[in-house]
């Protein structure tokens, strides 16, 4: 049975500008995480590990040492290993980090392979020959996927056990409105007869139902999304799937299991608030705060709702404490206000005011109300 890792979407040369105070830790965490693949790979006496793209986050401007960090590493795998040009570092001829790729490994032994020509790759196994037939990326965009040449091969079903590797955006999977990101479909996958495809640039795993402890048969196509979370905008605990492949005859049955390669996590989180007592805030934020580990998690918090007016005041206290330890976070609540009753409104000003009978108006639009309150104290003490 032959058993292959494969990961994508690794985006080495990320810069993080975004996260200046941790951008080399969530640097350095992409580098920590594929060396934990590596050795997965190695433990579950996988031979293959394949990259299915965008290895790199550019094709330019990616440090010479970080591109000969990623090298090390898998040079360090002790069987083969398929690299696939995507979209973010596609291949040319004349790209710079491929150019430094390319010399890192002229120094030193290895069993890499860049994918970078429409051709039949072929590879012996113990599981007999193994047939590649690469989709790589030559642009960043396109309006057509790269899968002509591979229908066009006359690919036989027995004596080889056949692979695709293809980077590009999957119809119904994958967002891409304006089909600019090679885009395919499964119908189209499925009609090359290959046993199995192995995709990359959706940072999303697909399918999302394999598990780490069992395998899950039934499927053709894989895309293991990114190894580790890169932002906010996916949220991913970062995968890799290990794919074993069976084949008697022209029959393949393919076997698969994600692993859990992430270190990092990014958490968009959205926290609705009532002013039921006079710690609702603290209760919201610990409750949905409470499963994450703080060491490794990235947060922010989308807060909007309403809260009494003592625990609006301690607000960023309250951020403060509950907060602290985190790697990183930051706090949007522009649609949280406090609590102002009639009764407080009747209390501070005169009923039959016109401030009074305005703010009463709008008691059922907290925003609006707290805005009309606060304009009118800052009048009032002016």
């Amino acid at each position: 049975m032959l058993k292959i890792f494969v990961t994508g979407d690794n985006h080495f040369g990320k810069k993080y500008d975004n996260y200046p105070n941790i951008k080399n830790e969530l640097i350095n965490s992409r580098f920590d995480c594929l060396k934990d693949m590596v050795r997965k790979a190695e433990a579950e006496a996988c031979e293959f590990f394949i990259i299915t793209g965008d290895l790199f986050d550019k094709t330019y401007n990616i440090k010479v040492e970080d591109v000969k960090q990623v090298v090390n590493i898998l040079a360090g795998f002790s069987e083969k290993v398929l690299i696939l040009p995507g979209n973010h570092d596609y291949y040319s001829g004349n790209d710079k980090v491929w150019k430094d790729f390319e010399s890192a490994l002229s120094k030193r032994e290895n069993n890499i392979t860049l994918l970078k020509e429409f051709k039949e790759y072929l590879f012996e196994s113990e599981d007999g020959k193994i047939a590649i037939y690469p989709a790589f990326c030559q642009s960043q965009h396109s309006n057509e996927n790269n899968l002509n040449w591979i229908k066009s091969q006359n690919i036989q079903k027995t004596g080889a056990i056949n692979i695709g590797i293809a980077h590009g955006a999957i119809r119904g999977i994958t967002p891409d409105k304006k089909g600019e990101y090679f885009l395919m479909s499964e119908s189209e996958l499925a009609s090359i007869p290959v046993d199995v495809w192995l995709i990359g640039h959706t940072h999303i795993p697909y399918p999302g139902t394999l598990k780490e402890n069992e395998d899950t048969v039934g499927y053709k196509i894989f895309n293991a999304g990114t190894h580790e979370q890169t932002d906010l905008h996916n949220n991913t605990e970062g995968n890799g799937f290990i794919i074993s492949i069976e084949k008697k005859g022209s029959e393949a049955k393919v076997y698969a299991r994600k692993c859990v390669s992430g270190k990092i996590r990014f958490y968009d989180l959205y926290v609705s608030v009532k002013p039921e007592n006079e710690m609702a805030l603290s209760n919201a934020l610990k409750t949905i705060l409470s499963d994450k580990d703080k060491k490794h998690s990235v947060i922010r918090l989308n807060i909007k709702g309403t809260i009494k007016q003592d625990e609006y005041l301690r607000k960023g206290m309250i951020y403060k404490e509950l907060l602290e330890g985190f790697l990183s976070y930051g706090i949007v609540d522009n649609e949280l206000s406090e609590e102002i009753t009639i009764e407080r409104i009747r209390s501070e000003f005169a009923e039959t005011s016109f401030a009074a009978l305005f703010m009463e108006q709008l008691i059922d639009n907290p925003i609006e109300l707290q805005m009309a309150y606060q304009l009118i104290q800052n009048c009032r003490h002016n």
